[in-house]
C-alpha cells in the first residue's frame, strides 16, 4: 500500500512510564500495512533533570517527529496548570502541521489531556488507552483520567472492571475495547535485560536481595513529598540489601523528592538512576526481591513477575491489583515491617504468583487492529451521552 493511503496514527508521550505502555502498540503500529506511525514527545522526555528520555525513544528505533516543550520550572500545582496551557497550544501546532488520522495517548497526566484538548478541538479522533482505571488517593489524576475519557472517541480500558467504569460515564459500547495493559506485551515476550546483566552492567551485588524504589509526590500533598521520601529511604536503609532508587516523575513535589535523594549520603550498596530504558527497567522488576514505593508498575508490571510490592501511601488507592501487593503508610516502621514480610513470609510470595488482572495478552495488536478497522466517519466524532435522563 502506498504511503498516502495508510492512515496515520500519531502517538503521544510526555513520560518515560506511559511510552513504556505505549510502545508495544508503537511496534504494532509500525509494523502494520495500513498504517503509519507518528510520534511527538513531550513533558518529562525533554527534561535534562528526568534524563532526557525522549534519547530512549530513538534509540528504540523510533523517529520522534515533533518534540513540544511545554514544563515550566517550579515544583508548584501553578506551574503544573501554566504548563498545560503551553503544552495544548505546543500540541495543536505539532498536530496541525502532522495531520493524523487518529491521536494515540494513555493515562492520566496532563500531557495527555493536552493532547485530548487539541485534537478534539481539531476534529482529530483521540484513542485513549488506560481510561477507566480509579486512583482515589490522587485525586486529580482521577480527574484528569476521566476529563479525557470524555474528550476520547475510542476507549481501551485495561480490564474490564475499568471499561466498566468508561460506560458508567455514559461512554457508548462500541467505542469501547478491552485490551489488557500493553505494558505487559514486551514481559509476556521476554523483551527486556536478563537480570545477571542489569546487575552486573551497573555493578549492583548480585548475592544479596534487591530492593527496587520508586517513588512519586502524591498530587493531593505535594508540600510532603520530601518527608515522605524519608520514610520510604530510612525503611529501606535497615536492610542488608542492594537498593536501586530511580528519580520521580515531574509531577508538583518531585523537587523535594529529588533534593532528598541528591543530599542523603547514601552506601555503595544504593544505585541512583534518573532513568533507565524500558528493558532495563522491565530486567530489574524480573530480578527483583521487593519493589517500594508508589509508581502504577508495581500495580500493573510487578505481578507478572511474580514481585511482591510495598505501595507506600494513598497515591494508587482505589486501583484495581493483583495480591502481590502490601499497602502501607507513609510511616518508617510500616514500610520497614512490610519490606520484612516480602523478603521473608511465604504466604506473602504465593500470592505474589497469583495472576496479574491486567494481562489480556496480545494488548498492542488489539490496539493496533481497532486503529485500522474503525471507520473515521461522522460518528466516530459525534459523542453522545449513552443513556436517556
Amino acid at each position: 500500500m502506498d504511503d498516502r493511503d495508510r492512515r496515520e496514527i500519531t502517538v503521544l508521550t510526555g513520560t518515560r512510564a506511559e511510552y513504556g505502555l505505549l510502545k508495544p502498540a508503537m511496534d504494532a503500529i509500525q509494523e502494520h500495512d495500513d498504517l503509519t506511525l507518528s510520534v511527538v514527545a513531550t513533558g518529562m522526555h525533554l527534561s535534562p533533570r528526568h534524563g532526557n528520555t525522549v534519547d530512549q525513544i530513538r534509540d528504540d528505533g523510533f523517529t520522534v517527529d515533533r518534540e513540544v516543550p511545554m514544563q515550566l520550572d517550579g515544583d508548584s500545582g501553578t506551574a503544573m496548570a501554566k504548563s498545560l496551557g503551553i503544552g495544548t497550544s505546543g500540541l495543536a501546532d505539532a498536530f496541525a502541521s502532522l495531520d493524523p488520522d487518529i491521536v494515540l495517548l494513555l493515562g492520566d497526566r496532563d500531557e495527555a489531556l493536552a493532547g485530548a484538548l487539541a485534537a478534539s478541538h481539531m476534529t482529530i479522533p483521540v484513542a485513549h488507552v488506560h481510561g477507566g482505571d480509579a486512583m482515589h488517593g490522587a485525586t486529580i489524576d482521577d480527574s484528569i483520567r476521566h476529563a479525557i475519557t470524555k474528550f476520547a472517541h475510542l476507549h481501551f480500558p485495561a480490564s474490564e472492571l475499568s471499561a466498566e467504569r468508561i460506560r458508567k460515564l455514559g461512554e457508548e459500547p462500541w467505542r469501547i475495547t478491552v485490551c489488557g495493559a500493553p505494558g505487559l506485551d514486551d514481559i509476556r515476550d521476554g523483551a527486556y535485560t536478563v537480570p545477571e546483566r542489569v546487575r552486573s552492567t551497573h555493578g549492583i551485588d548480585p548475592d544479596r536481595p534487591l530492593l527496587l524504589v520508586v517513588q512519586h509526590p502524591v498530587t493531593t500533598a505535594p508540600q510532603e513529598a520530601g518527608k515522605q521520601m524519608t520514610a520510604t529511604l530510612d525503611a529501606v536503609d535497615s536492610f542488608d540489601a542492594a537498593v536501586v532508587v530511580i528519580y520521580p516523575n515531574s509531577d508538583a513535589g518531585s523537587d523535594q523528592i529529588i533534593d532528598e535523594l541528591e543530599s542523603r549520603e547514601f552506601s555503595s550498596d544504593v544505585s541512583l538512576f534518573r532513568s533507565l530504558p524500558r528493558h532495563k527497567y522491565l530486567g530489574l522488576l524480573a530480578g527483583a526481591d521487593v519493589m517500594v514505593g508508589n509508581s502504577s508498575s508495581g500495580i500493573i508490571e510487578a505481578p507478572s513477575f511474580d514481585l511482591p510490592v510495598v505501595d507506600v501511601g494513598p497515591r494508587q488507592a482505589g486501583r484495581q491489583r493483583a495480591a502481590n501487593v502490601l499497602s502501607v503508610p507513609h510511616e518508617s516502621d510500616e514500610i520497614r515491617e512490610a519490606i520484612d514480610r516480602c523478603l521473608h513470609d511465604d504466604v506473602v510470595t504465593e500470592q505474589a504468583a497469583e495472576p496479574n488482572p491486567y494481562d489480556y495478552g496480545g494488548a498492542g495488536d488489539r490496539i493496533c487492529d481497532r486503529l485500522a478497522e474503525v471507520d473515521l466517519d461522522e460518528q466516530l466524532l459525534e459523542k453522545r451521552l449513552s443513556y436517556d435522563v
